[in-house]
């Protein structure tokens, strides 16, 4: 069990530093407050902040306590040593598909890579079941990211090598120091089998055990915690209309935000139609999905109910199909 502690940070309001300058600065002079906050092995600037600092909490492990991956090897589906059974995510970009299975992100849970000709970042959070794909590349920079050892709203809380500015998972952007507000773009997935992947993309390459840290990728540190309504760490928002850990699939629209329940997505096609009168159809194909939104493929990513009506609260939209 993890252990809950408690930080709190100090919060001085100042300037904003344009936007198009902050990627470009190598250095800053540390303020008083920001030197008590690197007690936490972060550099990161308190000056800026979109969410309360007073409900960041310590997961356990610290900055890198949980290594993200950078450069990591691949394997072939032949010499991949997966249960069949695993899921994980899959990424297809430009021809190429790469896999990313759970058991190895559940350890990591930020894997920096590059899929065709796209840098990629693809992150899991096990205690929101969130695995989402994003775009490195921001304002022309690549960015790098690692594991905070912070959480918001029970939800990862990512850093950048650059700024060490952290980044909401759930969100897809920055919400403390030198970088927030800026948003990450988010890249299409599927949440299938590696026996799927075995059947559908015979070419992929499989995300491979030696990434260079001692882990039995074997086990899952979180066994039984998706099965309990149980959080290990407090969320401000309470939403009983489905179970907490019921697996969403989430899609960002134009001011709202969609969850569609995965388990009621049925093989074939589904419609619907929003309150807006937009149109919906949902293709299921096996453990791929596909939402078009008026005629548009949207991208979509998945996300326990809990997280997605938590990060949510303003925009998201549960869609009963």
């Amino acid at each position: 069990m993890i252990i809950m502690i408690f930080i709190t940070w100090f919060y001085v309001e100042k300037n904003k530093a344009p936007k198009e300058d902050i990627l470009s600065r190598e250095t800053s002079v540390a303020s008083e407050e920001e030197k008590a906050f690197s007690q936490f092995s972060l550099n990161t600037s308190t000056a800026k902040a979109s969410i309360d600092l007073n409900k960041v909490l310590s997961g356990g492990p610290g900055k890198d306590g949980i290594p993200a991956l950078i450069n990591p090897k691949f394997t072939s589906i032949d010499q991949a040593d997966i249960e069949s059974s695993t899921l994980g995510v899959l990424v297809d970009i430009g021809g190429k598909q790469k896999f990313y299975p759970y058991s190895i992100l559940t350890w990591h849970e930020v894997v920096n890579d590059q899929v065709g000709d796209q840098e990629v970042a693809v992150t899991f959070c096990p205690l929101c079941g969130s695995g989402i794909v994003f775009n490195r590349r921001v304002e022309g920079k690549i960015l790098e990211f690692g594991v905070s050892g912070l959480l918001f709203e029970s939800n990862l809380l990512m850093y950048d090598q650059k700024t060490e500015s952290l980044w909401s998972q759930a969100r897809g952007e920055a919400v403390v120091g030198e970088l927030t507000g800026f948003k990450l773009q988010i890249l299409p997935m599927q949440l299938i089998t590696f026996s799927e992947v075995k059947d559908k993309y015979p070419r992929a390459m499989v995300l491979s055990t030696e990434t260079g840290y001692e882990r039995d990728y074997k086990t899952n540190p979180y066994s039984g915690y998706s099965d309990s309504e149980d959080l290990f760490f407090p969320v401000s928002v309470s939403d009983e209309r489905l179970p907490a850990k019921e697996l969403m699939y989430i899609v960002p629209l134009s001011g709202q935000v969609l969850a569609i329940e995965r388990s009621r997505i049925k093989e074939g096609q589904t419609e619907a139609t929003l309150k807006t009168g937009e149109k919906v159809v949902i293709n299921r194909n096996g453990g791929e999905i596909e939402v078009v939104v008026d005629g548009k493929v949207r991208t979509g990513y998945f996300e326990m109910w809990f997280s997605f009506v938590t990060h949510h609260q303003d925009d998201g939209v549960l869609l009963e199909i």
